[in-house]
């Protein structure tokens, strides 16, 4: 694959994680009205959640485990294109100014992708 395609599908993936975030956030805004009803019908707080028809612990672990599935996309896609932007002749500072992140992190995202191009030995 090439550091194009490598781009290209590090960009989908980002985007097929902000649409499953934005469903889900969605559903917990749905949820969040449901328990204002609840709520204001005078269901204790502690109840609020299940009136809304969810479980309080599902809720909070499938939103963190989205919100870190969508970082790590957007990671993979800023990784995915230090590669290809150092070839087309940008240095890492330049690199860095685009995406708006530190030198630093720009420099470590190079890293990142120059191992992730190297073969592992099993």
């Amino acid at each position: 694959m090439t550091d194009r395609e490598l781009a290209i599908e590090s960009i989908e993936k980002a985007l097929e994680a902000s649409a499953t975030l934005r469903r889900h956030l969605l559903d917990n805004e749905r949820t969040g009205r449901k328990m204002i009803a609840a709520l204001r019908r005078g269901v204790p707080i502690s109840e609020s959640v299940e009136a809304s028809g969810k479980c309080a612990a599902e809720l909070r672990s499938s939103t963190n485990e989205l919100l870190d599935d969508y970082a790590l996309a957007r990671h993979q896609m800023r990784a995915a294109f230090m590669l290809p932007s150092l070839q087309e002749g940008m240095s890492i500072g330049d690199v860095a100014r685009t995406l708006g992140i530190s030198r630093q992190l720009a420099s470590r995202l190079v890293s990142e992708a120059k191992n992730a191009l190297v073969p592992q030995v099993g």
